[in-house]
């Protein structure tokens, strides 16, 4: 899920008297479907409307009552074909203000961040599994053999890339290092590949992030990963696919020459 607040900036007729605050969230959902929820907060005397073009169509909401309103619908266009802005803007008798947001935010059909092979068959989440021997998310995403903590961005990487179990280990900025020699590796974004970042190098955090390269498009990547803040928030131990900048990446562990070719 990809859910974030916009700060309550305002801009109005006499500098500041009605302020207005937006949030969206994306749900990906089976089907190559997602779930689109914005909100807006706003003065109970206020009405508001709602104006998003995503993947270039656009559609507007208007509210039925005053004060703060919620819209939600469902969308086959979110995803790597562009970006999503959304423009709210609320009235009183007296005063508007406005604001605006533009994202990308992931997960368009799914894309393949919910593969799961090799799954568990039958499982459902939250399910324990014995140490080594595979687990599923909350998002009951599942795979067996994986011998990190579900939800953490390891435990997706090796998940989706089985052929790294037992040569990878620890935290994810230390892969590269442990990978060497053991599986290919270079500098060039490939679909299909692990994408490597260093520890303390933004966007990464202190452990580093590893995550599954799904696109490859004008020096951005898209990946499929768990455990990752793309913008503008989500929530932690969740599968995510979003966009990435290919400059940020330390490197790249490549798909062994049989899956790759």
């Amino acid at each position: 899920m990809l859910a974030g607040t916009v700060p309550a900036a305002t801009a109005d007729a006499d500098g500041g008297a009605l302020h207005v605050g937006l949030r969206i969230s994306v749900t990906g959902l089976p089907g190559a479907l997602s779930r689109i929820t914005a909100t807006v907060s706003t003065a109970p005397q206020a009405r508001c409307r709602l104006a998003v073009s995503e993947a270039g169509r656009t559609r507007s909401f208007a509210s039925t009552r005053p004060g703060s309103v919620l819209w939600s619908w469902m969308s086959r266009r979110a995803g790597s074909s562009g970006p999503w802005r959304f423009l709210a803007r609320c009235r009183t008798p007296t005063h508007w203000a406005w604001r605006r947001y533009r994202t990308e935010p992931g997960l368009p059909a799914i894309g393949g961040a919910f593969v799961s092979a090799p799954a568990i068959a039958g499982a459902q989440p939250p399910v324990p599994i014995a140490p080594g021997a595979g687990s599923c998310d909350s998002q009951g995403i599942c795979f067996a053999a994986d011998p990190f903590s579900a939800g953490e961005c390891t435990w997706y990487a090796v998940g989706r890339r089985p052929d790294l179990a037992g040569i990878v280990d620890g935290d994810a900025s230390r892969w590269l290092e442990a990978a060497a020699g053991k599986a290919p590796e270079g500098t060039r974004p490939v679909v299909g590949a692990l994408a490597v970042w260093a520890a303390n190098v933004s966007p990464a955090g202190s452990e580093g992030h590893v995550a599954y390269v799904a696109e490859v498009r004008d020096g951005r990547l898209l990946v499929d990963d768990s455990n990752w803040k793309p913008t503008p928030a989500s929530p932690p131990l969740q599968v995510h696919e979003h966009w990435v900048r290919a400059d940020s990446v330390e490197g790249y562990i490549y798909p062994p020459p049989a899956a790759a070719g």
